[in-house]
């Protein structure tokens, strides 16, 4: 077999150089000619010593390759053709010209390349990239379903071993492909050719052609349908199927081209072993390896460059093992990309890794089918017979017709599995099938054989020529078509349901277009731009339109007769319900995308994050069933085992019954309760147990305990003695607290058996030997070995500390999952009016979401009663790697705005990472707060030492049970509740904010009643108190609580007790505000991360008040936000009413207060001192804290005499402003 030369010594330099030599045929002074051009080529690079002589051709070719590559994609872009078509020319061409022109070394090198290091070359990325695209939950599906009833049908990539023991027992629709398929598809390709007469009739060579063009490519067979829609369990049927009839095909190949030799003395066995390797051996191999490389990957933190190159190294380091050790290194590769995903790697590594693997498969496809055009033609072009085309045609048609008559007879079979099957699938799976990199590789095999005979030389090399015809016509043909016999079949239409949501978004994208035009015109620098062209130029025809006859088959518009409002007939119910299942669909989408968000932002762990893409995954084809958190936390449930083994360590060890008991006045009895509970008598009792080990090990060795049988019972004498010692010396210093000690029991039962042993030996030394006597006496000497467990007494503890760690994690991992899940939820919440498409599926959708949300806050207070300690340990270090995430988001922004430079910024960025990593140091556990680091913690009394201590001497600790009440709804605010301890349920109407209840119902129709929970750290009724109003909810107790309670009281005098600025009523205001705004933009704008926006512009926000009846400017270029936070206003030009929550639009320059109390949360647009307008806030606060005070009635005639002249309410307020200073408001921040 030859092998390539990558030096390319065999060639010589200068046949390497820029010409090649060539011996003239036929020419009479051959010799001569040849020494007088190497004069030539000498003298030429003696006089131009700056031109190099021996450079690689094979670096020309490989990169001028490329860049053609590169070339043909960019110009053949919006064709058909694959550009792997031209390359596989240009191979042909270089053939050619090296048969028939003039001889190219190089061409010769690479027609004959080895195959084994074409397969090490060119397999394990395209098998890889592959599996690493592919959908896990959905081939999970396809492939294997385990037997174990215990299996959870949510869980993630991280498996036990078992997992991979199902497929063997299961038969599914990939393994009912890829193996029974594959072989019936080989043996009637090889029939059929046997039955043309081709190969000199040889049926072993005909099964080997059958078997190279039965297995397709992974990565081609989906190119063409990848990204048109096409269903993604169709597209991974495919793949998945292609990854394992490669594995099958290389196995079956190998196997039979030895067979055929006759190689196999003993042909059961090897075959045996030989599937026992390829199959079970390299899944477990895969597997193993994938969790050395999880492990690996979590070491190294955020470094993308090491994570590439440690996935690309890891690829074929695997791939050459598995191959080394006689195992499948398809399968292993494939296994590994299965179990590898974009969470396995650091946030923000995964889009590279994505494009670095897709652009090393190109790569290799293109370097793929240069060589193969260039080995056909340099090995074939001289065995090319003339009934070629004819016999290529009937191989052609015969593989797509071979391959339709073996899934239409699985298909009964197929459709009983995994998703299920029908003729439509069938016919794509059919036409998909594309021959290519194996095909290649096992036809290059067999041509590159040594083989004793010319007709065998020829007929491999008939082979390579047939297979690498036929799999160029399926990627000219099969891949340019398959498009459209998916559209014909209509896999790929889009349903009314789809392009009603497809609707809905190009009508956002219009309505942001136009929102933008109008901002634009506002733009001093843009005043002057052609608008009308401007708007012509961004016409754009979006596909999927909708007409009025589609639109009016959903709904259709009446006029109510009694109050002339819109109602809404539904004409089909039907086709609401297609619409409620895509906008389902879709709602998945955007959970898995807000899973994957909250992971690159460190909110959840890999596993959770994990967990919660798989569970929303495995909802997919469950028609109408929406993700529950009932359902997911079937994960942790089924994880129990360690609690209870725990749990039994910990009482064995540390559940001693308490008895109190006097220290003994007896010097004797002193002295001994002084030696046992010294540490020495700890390790000595130890160092006993492990001497006496050995001579219990040598009485189990017959040959030695024979021997030395007197000395052996001379030990045991020995050391029961000392057992025995031990055991009074802890009597007398414990009394009567010896008993109450499991392992005191345990040694003393030790003692007790010895005893017996001793008396058995003895009592049956005289008698003569039996059967019964010798099996007394071996049972008593295994008896013995009881003794080594005395040193469990030390393994225990490290035991329960290994266990709690784990246990720890699980725990974390369970509330990682609750909160994800709870952050998910509220995300899509903002989209399900993009997404609904109907009304009505709006509101089913939302209580849907609302319920499930309610369910898992719930559940999350409940964890957090049950394990505070762990439930406080995660919220710190997320709290941690929030605050480090502003910090590297500021970092990143001074860097792109040159504020810092990027050497700096490198140097700071290695400190937040390091902080980062630090991270995992946090313990596992903290200690809930007090009563007193809570008010600490409380956002406005932070940092202000008498602000902190007043409400100390006021507040009072409450303590309820579970199901009692706190405050019912419409009764009036007693205080403020800060929970210490437990969880509460908020039911009944939901905040107004200050909007009078006819008009909040009009905006807010009656739909779900409202419900909450809230949990340690808490506050309830902070807005009733500044407000005054009734409480809107009841609140109950789900569990018992402990609150800190501020009577109304003494909140207001404390309010007139800290009136500087800034003073604490304006400071609750603050807070409120801030999280009614994260809220609102949350709402409006998920897209966006606002949480982070409003962290990085805390400094530049503030709230003002707009009385009632009074005029406020906004927007004046001073504001970059403007959020209406409390109550109602009006805007002054186009008079449309605005209620809270709610941002003002930008076009909105002047509004009127229209409520007793309206609040509004400026975002300033810089960082600088506040502007006279905004001091305000002060003086209008405390105006209406007084108002408060007196009653709404005097408020509001207050207002109304003041807003009898705008202008001079203002100048007032401006004047009482300049006498404040803003240190104290600096000092808030």
């Amino acid at each position: 077999m030859t092998h390539l030369n990558l030096s390319f010594a065999a060639a010589g330099p200068a046949d390497m150089g820029y010409r090649a030599t060539r011996q003239v045929p036929g020419h009479g002074h051959g010799h001569r000619y040849h020494q007088q051009e190497e004069e030539e080529d000498e003298y030429y690079f003696d006089k131009w010593d700056i031109l190099p002589k021996d450079l690689p051709v094979i670096v020309l070719l490989v990169f001028a390759t490329f860049a053609a590559a590169a070339l043909l994609r960019t110009i053949l872009k919006e064709t058909k053709m694959p550009i792997l078509v031209f390359i596989f020319f240009v191979g042909v061409a270089l053939g050619l010209i090296d048969r028939f022109a003039s001889e190219l070394e190089i061409v010769k090198t690479i027609a004959s390349i080895d195959p084994v290091l074409f397969i090490h070359t060119f397999s394990p990325a395209i098998i890889f990239s592959a599996a690493f695209d592919m959908d896990f939950y959905i081939f999970r599906k396809s492939i294997w379903q385990l037997v174990h009833p215990t299996y959870n049908q949510f869980q993630t990539p991280v498996w036990d071993l078992h997992c991979f023991v199902g497929f063997i027992w299961k038969r599914d629709t990939v393994l009912l492909l890829a193996v029974p398929g594959f072989l019936v598809n080989s043996a009637l390709l090889a029939f059929l050719t046997f039955k043309l007469n081709k190969f000199d009739g040889s049926f072993d060579y005909c099964m080997l052609f059958g078997v190279i063009l039965s297995t397709t490519d992974p990565i081609l067979s989906v190119a063409s349908v990848k990204n048109i829609g096409l269903s993604k369990i169709l597209i991974n049927l495919i793949k998945g199927e292609s990854l394992l009839n490669d594995a099958i095909s290389i196995i079956i190949f190998e196997f039979h081209r030895d067979l055929s030799r006759r190689q196999h003395k003993e042909m059961i066995l090897e075959f045996l072993t030989k599937m026992f390797l390829k199959c079970f051996a390299s899944a477990v191999f895969g597997f193993l390896s994938s969790r050395v490389t999880l492990c690996w990957l979590k070491y190294i933190f955020n470094d993308g460059i090491v994570e590439v190159v440690l996935s690309f190294s890891t690829v074929y380091l695997i791939f050459y093992i598995a191959e080394q050790l006689g195992m499948s290194g398809i399968i292993a590769v494939c296994i590994l990309g299965l179990l590898l995903d974009s969470v396995s790697f650091s946030p923000g590594v995964d889009l590279f890794l994505y494009k670095f693997w897709a652009m090393l498969t190109f790569l290799a496809h293109v370097l793929l089918y240069l060589i193969m055009g260039i080995v056909i033609t340099h090995k074939t072009i001289l065995h090319v017979k003339s009934p070629l085309s004819f016999f290529i045609i009937t191989v052609y048609l015969s593989l797509n017709l071979v391959r339709a008559m073996v899934v239409l007879a699985l298909s009964p079979f197929l459709s009983h599995v995994g998703y299920g099957f029908n003729w439509r699938w069938g016919a794509v799976i059919v036409w998909s099938g594309i021959r290519g990199t194996f095909s290649f590789n096992m036809a290059l095999a067999l041509s590159q054989e040594k083989f004793q005979h010319e007709k065998d030389t020829s007929t491999s090399v008939q082979i390579l020529l047939h297979s690498g015809i036929a799999s160029l016509l399926t990627l000219i043909i099969n891949s340019t078509t398959v498009k459209k016999l998916v559209m014909a079949l209509g896999l790929c239409s889009f349903t009314l349901p789809k392009r009603m949501a497809l609707h809905n978004a190009v009508q956002r994208i219009r309505q942001i277009e136009a929102n933008t035009f109008s901002m634009l015109k506002l733009d001093r620098f843009l005043a002057d731009a052609n608008w009308e062209m401007a708007e012509e130029a961004i016409q754009m025809e979006y596909p999927f339109r909708l007409d009025s006859e589609e639109i009016s088959n959903l709904s259709k518009t009446l006029k109510c007769q009694e109050c002339d409002a819109d109602t809404t007939f539904e004409r089909n119910p039907q086709q609401i319900a297609d619409l409620m299942e895509e906008a389902r669909l879709r709602l998945l989408t955007a959970q898995m995308a807000s899973y994957r968000k909250q992971y690159s932002n460190g909110i959840l762990n890999q596993d959770a994050a994990q967990t919660l893409i798989g569970a929303a995954e495995s909802y997919v084809d469950i028609k109408g069933k929406f993700m529950n958190i009932h359902e997911v936390k079937t994960y942790w449930e089924s994880k129990g085992f360690l609690v209870t083994l725990k749990k039994w360590l910990t009482d064995w060890v540390y559940n001693v019954k308490e008895e109190k008991s006097k220290p003994s006045r007896n010097k004797i009895l002193k002295m001994c309760r002084e030696v046992v509970f010294m540490d020495e008598f700890e390790c000595m009792s130890t160092i006993v147990t492990f001497l006496n080990s050995v001579p219990i090990i040598l009485n189990f060795m017959g040959s030695v305990s024979s021997v030395f049988l007197p000395q052996l019972r001379m030990m045991n004498y020995y050391f029961l003695g000392l057992y025995t010692l031990e055991a009074i010396l802890k009597a007398l210093a414990m009394g009567r607290t010896y008993i109450y000690h499991h392992w005191n029991l345990f040694e003393l039962l030790i003692v007790v058996l010895g005893f017996i042993d001793i008396m058995i030996t003895s009592l049956f030394k005289s008698v003569s030997p039996s059967t019964q006597v010798i099996a007394a006496i071996e049972v008593f000497q295994a008896i013995r070995l009881l003794r080594l467990l005395r040193l469990l007494k030390h393994v225990i503890p490290k035991a329960i500390y290994l266990l709690d760690t784990q246990i720890n994690k699980q725990l974390t991992f369970r509330y990682d999952i609750a909160k994800g899940y709870v952050q998910g939820e509220e995300d899509i919440k903002g989209v399900i009016g993009q997404i609904a498409g109907h009304e009505r599926v709006y509101s089913e959708i939302s209580k849907i979401l609302e319920t499930n949300k309610q369910e898992a806050m719930k559940e999350l207070g409940l964890m957090q009663r049950e394990y505070p300690e762990i439930v406080i340990a995660v919220k710190t270090k997320q709290a941690v790697q929030t605050v480090l995430n502003a910090a590297y988001e500021t970092l990143k922004f001074m860097i792109s705005g040159g504020i810092v430079d990027r050497n700096e910024g490198t140097e700071l960025h290695k400190v937040i990472l390091k902080k980062k990593k630090q991270l995992a140091m946090l313990p596992p556990r903290i200690a809930p707060a007090t009563a007193e680091e809570l008010l600490r913690n409380v956002i406005w009394l932070q940092n202000e030492k008498n602000h902190i201590e007043y409400i100390q001497k006021k507040a009072q600790i409450l303590y309820y049970d579970y199901g009692g009440v706190i405050c019912e709804e419409h009764e009036q605010p007693g205080g403020i509740y800060l929970i210490v301890s437990g969880m509460t349920k908020l039911h009944g109407s939901a905040p107004r904010y200050g909007v009078d209840k006819e008009h909040y119902l009009q905006t807010h129709p009656a739909g779900i009643p409202y419900t909450d929970y809230l949990a340690t750290g808490a506050i309830i009724g902070e807005l009733n108190c500044l407000t005054n109003q009734e409480m809107e909810y009841t609140v109950t107790c789900e569990t018992a609580v402990q609150t800190c309670f501020i009577s109304i009281d003494d909140l207001l005098e404390a309010f007139d007790t800290f009136l500087d600025e800034p003073s604490l009523e304006y400071k609750i205001w603050m807070k409120i505000a801030l999280d009614v705004a994260v809220k609102t933009f949350k709402e409006n704008y998920p897209d966006k991360n606002w949480a982070e926006k409003l962290c990085m512009q805390f400094s530049n926000m503030y709230v003002t008040d707009v009385p009632n009846h009074t005029k406020c400017d906004i927007y004046n270029g001073t504001m970059d936000d403007v959020i209406l936070v409390h109550g109602t206003v009006q805007d002054c030009q186009t008079l449309q009413r605005y209620a809270a929550p709610h941002i003002l639009p930008k076009l909105c320059h002047q509004v009127q207060g229209t409520a007793p109390i309206t609040k509004l949360l400026v975002i300033k647009t810089a960082d600088t001192i506040l502007r006279k307008n905004s001091g305000m806030y002060s003086v209008s606060q405390q105006y209406h804290a007084t108002a408060r005070r007196m009653g709404h009635a005097t408020l509001t005639a207050a207002s109304e005499t003041e807003g009898e002249s705008q202008s001079t309410l203002n100048t007032n307020l401006e004047h009482m402003y300049v006498s404040s200073t803003n240190s104290r408001w600096e000092q808030m921040h």
